[in-house]
């Protein structure tokens, strides 16, 4: 393992002309460099949970060179922090250790014009998990996961805030999902390695992942002024409404599911979060079920009407066989049509197996999906990306 300066982190390799730091907002628009920006780029998930598995692993480095030199990618969302409650003891007990980790990814995006957006606490259980506290905690300003999620954003922030390689900033993967689920029939299974049961102590409301999101903004943007800070959240449930005020599963109205989808993203974000699979096509708005092109176009709406700039943080398919490709495209459609500034297709890695059936490997058939991503960005993209 090649040894890494643990000094606040600064860019250290030759960047090209217009190579400069972050995604901002102004007006409603993406911006970068001051130019208006749209471009799709792709999820990369575990590229730094390799690295903490095994500091050896260097598939980030084949990754990379395959996204840029190949596909002409200009951007990955990947998982910047441990998936499992226990994985952040390396963070607590030797942060050097892991700051060197995290290094390497962002030093390596630097050296090949990669941008980031590090999503920082993927797994909703992680972190109250790892310091013994109900799921409930989150929405505590004074519980100890808050403070530790304080605490990481602050410490992640801060070392890589004058990176050119990251675009902006995540909170985590998709928790509105976990939240007002119908009375206690749907808690997370017990916390790994355990067998005790969730309480009702566990279930999550919106009400206190809206406070989770506004602390993580304030704290991210204490320190970074500028680049974008988003949730990391999916579209909302198509029952979503009726989840939050009636404790039920009813099937939402278009204005029912609109008024819900818009309350979810905190008045203080500029960027409203969603992602795009298969269940949006035909399943929402009661008495309608239209295709998921229009669902995105009322989402797209939506967000503009709030004078949001849309980030669709996944979009994609299972599969090869012609159904998959036909959902696929039709997505790829919809981000298009819609104009949608940032989007990144469901999940690419270079070698090894992550999720069978989702991933896209570059001698597999689903390479396709890299293609198109790439013609996309050919017609598609604004501002400097390539």
């Amino acid at each position: 393992m090649k040894k890494i300066c643990l000094i606040p982190f600064l860019c250290c390799c030759g960047l090209s002309v217009g190579w400069s730091a972050g995604l901002t907002v102004s007006g409603g628009q993406l911006m970068r460099n001051g130019t208006p920006y749209r471009a799709m780029g792709v999820n990369y998930h575990n590229c730094f949970s390799q690295l903490l598995s095994n500091p050896k692993n260097r598939d980030y480095e084949k990754g990379f060179v395959i996204l840029r030199k190949k596909y002409r990618v200009p951007f990955i969302r990947f998982m910047a922090g441990p998936f499992h409650d226990q994985g952040w003891k390396l963070y607590d007990q030797s942060p050097s250790d892991y700051f060197a980790r995290l290094d390497l990814i962002v030093h390596e995006a630097e050296k090949r014009e990669l941008g980031l957006i590090p999503s920082l606490f993927w797994s909703v259980v992680a972190v109250p998990d790892y310091m013994n506290e109900p799921l409930s905690a989150l929405g505590d300003a004074d519980s100890r996961s808050r403070g530790f999620i304080r605490r990481y954003a602050t410490d992640i922030v801060t070392r890589y805030k004058d990176s050119p390689a990251v675009f902006g900033w995540e909170f985590g993967n998709e928790y509105m999902l976990f939240a007002d689920l119908p009375k206690l029939d749907h808690l997370p299974p017990p916390k790994k390695g355990t067998k005790t049961p969730r309480t009702a102590a566990d279930k999550l409301t919106r009400p206190m992942l809206l406070d989770l999101y506004e602390d993580f903004y304030r704290t991210v943007r204490s320190i970074d002024p500028e680049r974008i800070i988003v949730t990391g959240d999916s579209i909302a449930r198509s029952a979503a409404w009726h989840n939050s005020n009636q404790d039920c599963w009813g099937h939402d109205s278009r204005a029912q599911w609109l008024e819900q989808f818009a309350s979810d993203t905190p008045d203080c974000f500029e960027v409203a979060s969603f992602h795009l699979y298969e269940e949006a096509d035909g399943s929402y708005f009661k008495g309608e079920k239209p295709p998921l092109g229009e669902v995105v176009a009322a989402a797209v709406q939506e967000c503009r009407r709030n004078n949001r700039v849309v980030w669709c943080g996944e979009l994609g398919m299972p599969g090869s066989d012609d159904y998959s490709r036909e959902i696929f495209f039709r997505m790829m459609q919809a981000v298009e049509d819609n104009c949608i500034s940032l989007s990144a297709i469901w999940n690419f890695i270079p070698s090894g197996r992550y999720q069978p059936d989702w991933d896209i490997l570059p001698d597999h058939e689903r390479v396709y999906m890299l293609e198109a991503v790439r013609k996309l960005n050919d017609r598609y993209a604004v501002g400097e990306w390539k």
